[in-house]
């Protein structure tokens, strides 16, 4: 376990910018936490969680600035592995003829860096895999995104009136396969970041992040 302090949570972005990445994480819109592309901390939601029971969702101001404190909102990072639109092919006409052109060997797939996911979106995530990425049918589109994938999952530090983790022995911590995963410790004059590394990209962007070995006094509040 290492420390990422709050002053330095930009480097861990630049640091995905740097490797080629389009970075998407929690931000405000439309009065709902949504993933959004994001270029630095303070395109998340600082500050903000969110009430969520039976047919009630809303947000509300913290006591702090956390930027993950809040419960799965309204979306998911399907959008971005399984888009609802793609382009495969175009139709040129030539004369009297047709010429089919086909886009999706020459376009090049988006690289995403997700901050922010939940330990039960992980798992969604993995069911996605065995239907999209298995040995009898794999969809182009899902597999090269997916590929290329980089995962900041996140800890969850507080629950919902919907969340369902516990019953389903998704959660809160984190369980699955991540690049890294955080746990936002902020309170008694600190704010810092408990990073554990879970893979060799992990460990490669890591080396661009200011961090240090976390003592134990460190890892919780």
């Amino acid at each position: 376990m290492v420390i990422i302090q709050r002053k330095d949570f930009d480097s861990l972005i630049s640091a995905l910018k740097q490797r080629g990445y389009t970075v998407v994480g929690p931000a405000v819109r439309d009065n709902a936490i949504v993933y959004n592309e994001v270029n630095s901390a303070s395109d998340f939601p600082v500050g903000w969680t969110d009430e969520q029971e039976k047919a009630t969702y809303r947000l509300k101001r913290r006591a702090d600035e956390a930027l993950f404190g809040y419960t799965v909102g309204p979306q998911s990072w399907k959008r971005f592995l399984f888009p609802s639109h793609v382009k495969l092919l175009s139709v040129v006409k030539k004369g009297k003829t047709m010429e089919i052109q086909s886009d999706a060997s020459n376009e090049k797939p988006p690289q995403y860096a997700f901050i922010g996911v939940r330990s039960c979106e992980l798992n969604a995530i993995v069911i996605q895999d065995k239907v999209f990425m298995n040995e009898q049918f794999s969809d182009p589109t899902y597999v090269l995104r997916r590929q290329n994938a980089f995962i900041v999952a996140v800890n969850c530090t507080q629950s919902g009136g919907t969340c369902f983790c516990v019953s389903m022995d998704t959660g809160p911590r984190v369980k699955g396969k991540f690049d890294i995963a955080l746990t936002e410790v902020i309170g008694n004059g600190v704010h810092h970041f408990v990073a554990d590394v879970g893979s060799n990209k992990g460990a490669d962007v890591m080396k661009d992040v200011p961090h240090k070995n976390a003592e134990e006094s460190e890892v919780g509040v």
